[in-house]
């Protein structure tokens, strides 16, 4: 398997891998932040090295694309993210404005507030968007 390292522009990784472990870091119940390509490859992630990382990239873009799919037919507005919730955690998959496409998809744990969670990974979105266009 290739390495986001020889996939991606170092500085893209370097810059996603930053943002996503500030994150991480100030949000106690994130259990994984993932930066992925719109054809599924893990970009960035915090932590960094889990054995989930490139299966949750692959169905997080995946799962964003239907999105983006399913409210278009439904004649909705441009879609700005998809939220699973179980009885044990959340994840929150959030399509970029950026060139190329990337998403985001964040795993977090029950005990995570899930409009605090929404608010900071918009907030994380914008933020890999401006240093992005950079």
């Amino acid at each position: 398997m290739t390495s986001p390292i020889q996939r991606f522009d170092p500085d893209l990784i370097r810059v996603g891998a930053h943002h996503l472990e500030a994150f991480a870091s100030a949000n106690a119940d994130v259990l994984l932040a993932v930066l992925t390509s719109g054809d599924g490859f893990e970009v960035a992630s915090y932590p960094p090295n889990l054995a989930m990382t490139a299966k949750i990239a692959a169905m997080s873009s995946s799962m964003q694309a239907l999105s983006e799919a399913l409210t278009r037919e439904a004649g909705l507005a441009k879609n700005r993210s998809l939220i699973i919730e179980t009885d044990s955690g959340t994840v929150l998959i959030l399509g970029l404005a950026t060139t190329p496409r990337l998403s985001l998809a964040i795993v977090a744990r029950s005990g995570e507030l899930l409009g605090k969670l929404l608010w900071g990974s918009r907030n994380l979105g914008k933020k890999l968007e401006t240093s992005l266009r950079k």
